[in-house]
Order: C-alpha cells, then structure tokens, then sequence
C-alpha cells in the first residue's frame, strides 16, 4: 500500500491508504479513525454522518459484480416460441457499444495536485523559519530586564529606530 499525505480543509495532513492492485485501480481507502482524531470536536458529527453515508454505499457497490453476467441465449431461445425472435434480440444487444468517457482530466488534476504540494512545502518551510525568529524574539523579550527594573535610556538602547523616532518627534514638538 502507498500512503501520501494531503491537505484537508483545517490545514492538517490527511493520509489515505492507495491500494494498487489490478481489480481495485483508482480506489482509495480511508481510514475513519485516524480522520476523525485529526478534525475538529464541532464537526465531528457531521463526519460520522459522512462516515454511515460512505460505508453504506461502499457496501452496496462492493456487493455488485465487476462485469455483468452473461446472457444464457440457448435458454431464451429454448423457451420462447420464435428461436429468431431470440437471434435478433441477441444481434442487436452485440452491437450495442457503451461509450466511455475518455479521460482528459487526470494529467491536469495531477498538475495541478504537484503544484499544491509544492506551495504546501514552501509554506510550511517559511512557517518553520517564522516560527524561529518569533521564539527568538521571545527568548530576547524573556532575556530582558523587567521594564519596572529599566531606565528609559536602556530600553531605547536596544531600539535604535523607536529612539530616532523619539529624537525626531521631540525635535518636531519644540518651538
């Protein structure tokens, strides 16, 4: 199983479970427990709710088969009166051709999750390099004098610009 880690709505990694195996291609697996610890109190609810919904419709789509079964004609042909009757039926349900769609959508969304993950990494990355510089200021704050303990002359001795705004604001005030 390949585990990647997303972005949910409240910024927190989601890991969702990819199991790549031949009959199951594109189905993801989520794991409900790990979720619901990772979101909100307030909405956690709605995500059962959410949860019920899923696991019932998995349900009824895993109890359906992959392929439809096939048509027994020799049956049909047996029981109905009219054996050309039945080759008809079965000329015409052979040509039928389901269209599927093609899939132009995946290389684009692949783009655009690649340039999500990125803008994330960059993101946490100057949030770890804020995150320091906001712990050392804090350390400089702890590291000073109480202001009830300091003259004014050493705490603008550490602020050089409040201090040139201070000189410059006294000298506009004089006349």
């Amino acid at each position: 199983a390949v585990v990647s880690t997303q972005s949910g709505h409240y910024g927190r990694g989601i890991q969702i479970l990819f199991e790549p195996t031949q009959e199951m291609a594109g189905r993801k697996v989520f794991d409900f427990i790990k979720l619901s610890t990772k979101i909100p109190q307030s909405v956690r609810g709605e995500f059962g709710a959410l949860r019920s919904k899923f696991e019932s419709s998995h349900a009824t789509m895993s109890a359906l088969p992959s392929n439809l079964e096939a048509i027994d004609w020799g049956y049909y042909a047996g029981r109905v009166g009219n054996p050309a009757l039945v080759e008809d039926f079965k000329a015409k349900y052979g040509s039928v051709q389901v269209p599927r769609p093609s899939d132009n959508q995946t290389s684009g969304i692949g783009a655009l999750e690649n340039d999500f993950k990125k803008e994330v990494a960059e993101y946490l990355e100057g949030s770890k390099e804020r995150i320091a510089k906001f712990e050392a200021a804090l350390a400089d704050l702890h590291a000073e004098k109480p202001l009830e303990e300091m003259t004014v002359a050493e705490y603008l001795s550490t602020k050089p610009e409040l201090r040139a705004q201070l000189v410059e604001d006294i000298e506009a005030r004089k006349l």
